[in-house]
């Protein structure tokens, strides 16, 4: 069984950073939207990761880091879709990471009780 990130020292350094909450592996479809100069953009994807604060994914196309988006998405765990904000904190090529940006305590319960049901990235 291999550790977490968050538990890996080694792991932790070679990256030179460390996340705020565990990430653990999900794997369900996203859509993403976000304002460009020449209108909305809409882009498919798959969510790889999902912790408290954020989520991996591999979209369609490529979202600069730093910039806003909406993500949609179903958790099995909650009635509703879930339509968050999200800012990308990392990428490289096709693959995002993503920190959630004010969900809300409902938004957020949702997450840490589906995340709860997962295993650890």
């Amino acid at each position: 069984m291999s550790l977490s990130s968050v538990q890996n020292p080694s792991n932790r350094k070679a990256r030179g950073w460390q996340r705020r909450y565990e990430r653990h592996r999900a794997d369900f479809p996203v859509k993403a939207s976000l304002l460009r100069d020449s209108g909305y953009v809409q882009l498919a994807g798959r969510c790889g990761d999902l912790g408290h604060g954020g989520m991996g994914v591999v979209l369609t196309g490529e979202v600069a880091k730093d910039e806003v988006l909406s993500v949609e998405f179903d958790l099995p765990t909650f009635s509703a879709t879930l339509l968050v904000r999200a800012i990308v904190r990392y990428r490289k090529g096709l693959l995002h990471g993503l920190e959630f940006l004010g969900l809300s305590s409902q938004q957020q319960t949702a997450v840490d009780e589906y995340c709860a049901t997962l295993p650890v990235a």
